[in-house]
């Protein structure tokens, strides 16, 4: 029942293009299959790679695996739909994560740190091919697209405010939290695009030796 609110709640949200009654009636309809997640997992990783413009709807169902015929009806927006929800759930599981590492970070500069040091890895381990999906899509569809625009616009707001949440926690004023927030998140995408233009881990390391001592060495609490 939740997984269906939150979907009625988001896509009408998608160009306007379908009621609440029609979309519910579409997710009661929709037969028990992986096909929808098999789809979403290769549109994350094809918009990783190669971002919006050069992903084509063909080539996410064919490294998806999915019945082809299972797509729009799916997805009846076709590719932009894919994309933006592809993108809603890559900012929900960025807040998951950048909340988890904190959970496990006694403080704001090693809790930055690890987050840098997870990206980096991942980017190293996939040969420099697979960057952050919000940044790709961002980058080349925006402001093309209305639908993916609006996407774009609250993936980085619920990562803003939970990066900002992180640091208030750490004992950073309201104040300073909205500028810090948004200049590592600014830190880290920019470290990514140019560690994989150069193909290298370099840029990661030496932005971030920059903007460390600008976050609390301190434990929480303490």
């Amino acid at each position: 029942m939740t997984k269906t609110v939150a979907t009625l709640h988001f896509l009408p949200n998608y160009n306007n293009q379908y009621s609440y009654t029609d979309h519910y009636t579409y997710l009661m309809a929709r037969p028990k299959s992986d096909s929808r997640q098999k789809i979403l997992d290769s549109a994350h990783r094809l918009l990783c790679r190669q971002g919006y413009q050069g992903t084509g709807l063909a080539q996410i169902i064919e490294e998806s695996g999915a019945p082809k015929g299972s797509v729009y009806y799916l997805f009846p927006g076709g590719k932009e739909e894919i994309a933006v929800e592809a993108v809603r759930i890559a900012a929900a599981d960025s807040v998951s994560f950048i909340e988890a590492t904190r959970l496990s970070s006694p403080t704001a500069r090693t809790w930055v740190a690890s987050m840098a040091e997870h990206f980096s890895h991942h980017l190293q381990e996939t040969g420099f091919s697979e960057g952050l999906p919000i940044t790709t899509v961002t980058l080349d569809s925006v402001p093309g697209s209305d639908a993916l625009a609006a996407a774009c616009r609250e993936a980085y707001r619920l990562l803003l405010a939970s990066l900002g949440e992180g640091l208030t926690y750490y004992g950073v004023t309201s104040e300073d939290a909205s500028g810090l927030s948004m200049l590592l998140l600014g830190a880290l995408e920019g470290a990514m695009i140019l560690a994989r233009a150069q193909q290298s881990l370099t840029p990661c390391e030496l932005i971030l030796a920059q903007i460390l001592p600008l976050f609390p060495d301190r434990i929480s609490g303490a």
